[in-house]
């Protein structure tokens, strides 16, 4: 169809050439075709063609391409029966149509649009969700069928263009499941000092806002970084072989187990944990969580049918964490067994020569209770599995051991 792009278009005001040399009148010869979808419109107006050549003209004449509205369908029928496309056929007598068709599809065409989520944990409400959208897909030929079924009815033909849904594959409904509340689980920090309540809050806020896919692990380590400093950290009490010491971070390690115990409730599956050398006070044996940003981290894996999205914050006295996701299955229920206890060791008593601990109104040799001693344990740890308030598992998760510990108590020189 090369041949066409020579070609003049060209109205004429009162008569056609014909297939045979006869004329007809303009208004008994106008064929039109609206394409209507929604509210996507095509018009097409069969507009005489005036050729450049006699070549060209021949061809005109062989394809009825300026011939009365009853010859071209004839000639539309032929090809069909011939074994031609719907478009084919059509585009024989009518070459300009094409342009009208691709330009309705153009404008019906169009992919589904996903639903989608945010996780807003500051906000109220939390999650924010669009709504997914259908995608349309026009199939050519049927169109180019169904304007041919049309065109045999009348020369004024109206088509309304189908098209097949594409059905987006994330809606909204199934969105709005992802967003009940898993598990939630709160430990107490009011009798820390500020240092202290800063870290937890800090760790915790790295955290707030975490949304983990179907089968992505959760690195304790990698979303809080690295304590230090430069990181917004502060010195407070930490563990050190065995001891309570000053380090930059202290109190970061209540943020993981606060975070550890809330994953085992949302039924997340734990890769990694380790246990203090020294119990802490603020959970029970077995459930606490010691990182560092060397060699220890806690991870976990989200193992349920879709995302989970971590709300982690602390206040002036609790660190809080809560998973959302689908709807759990069962209720969880955590148990710590002390398996054994040795005795609590005798004090060790220091000469506090830095005045860090003893006031200048005390005596020589009075004393001032810097922490109390604390017996060495072995423990385990239990989940229990209910549904509909009854137990159908119970299972061992964890077996620690922590040493005892000295209580101090400081002596004025």
């Amino acid at each position: 169809m090369a041949f066409f792009a020579a070609v003049t278009l060209l109205f004429v005001a009162a008569v056609y050439v014909c297939g045979a040399g006869e004329t007809a009148s303009a208004e008994e010869n106008l064929i039109t075709v609206e394409m209507t979808f929604g509210d996507n419109r095509s018009f097409y107006e069969d507009i005489p063609l005036e050729a450049p050549d006699f070549t060209v003209t021949s061809e005109f004449h062989d394809r009825r391409i300026n011939a009365p509205y009853a010859e071209k369908i004839r000639c539309v029928e032929e090809n069909l029966s011939r074994g031609s496309s719907p478009k084919a056929a059509l585009l024989y007598c009518f070459p300009l149509l094409e342009q009208k068709v691709d330009e309705i599809i153009k404008s019906v065409n169009c992919l589904p649009v996903d639903a989608t989520i945010t996780f807003k944990p500051y906000a109220r409400p939390m999650f924010y969700i669009t709504r997914e959208h259908i995608g349309y897909s026009v199939n050519e030929q049927r169109l180019y069928y169904d304007i041919y079924n049309a065109l045999r009815k009348s020369p004024s033909a109206r088509v309304k263009v189908s098209a097949d849904e594409l059905k987006p594959s994330v809606t909204a409904e199934e969105l709005k499941t992802y967003t009940a509340l898993r598990a939630s689980f709160t430990t107490d920090y009011s009798h820390s000092n500020e240092n202290r309540k800063h870290n937890i809050r800090l760790a915790l806020s790295k955290i707030n806002g975490k949304t983990l896919k179907k089968g992505e692990e959760f690195s304790f380590n990698k979303t809080v970084g690295k304590r230090s400093a430069a990181n917004g950290f502060q010195e407070a009490k930490i563990i050190l072989e065995g001891e309570y010491v000053e380090g930059v971070g202290g109190g970061v390690c209540q943020a993981s187990t606060t975070v550890y115990n809330c994953a085992l409730l949302a039924d997340m599956k734990i890769t990694s944990v380790r246990n203090h050398s020294l119990a802490p006070s603020y959970i029970a044996p077995s459930f606490d969580a010691m990182v560092n940003s060397g060699s220890s981290d806690m991870k976990f894996v989200n193992e349920s049918d879709g995302p989970v999205f971590i709300r982690a914050y602390g206040d002036d006295t609790t660190a809080h964490v809560e998973i959302y996701g689908l709807k759990m299955p069962y209720k969880i229920v955590k148990e710590s067994k002390v398996v054994s206890r040795s005795a609590v060791p005798e004090d060790k008593f220091f000469t506090d020569t830095e005045n860090k601990y003893v006031s200048e109104e005390m005596l020589s040799g009075e004393t001032k209770r810097v922490s109390y001693g604390a017996a060495g344990l072995s423990s385990e740890g239990y989940l229990s599995y209910y549904r509909n308030g009854v137990l159908i598992e119970r299972k061992l998760i964890r077996k620690d051991v922590y040493r005892s510990v000295q209580g101090l108590v400081a002596v004025k020189p």
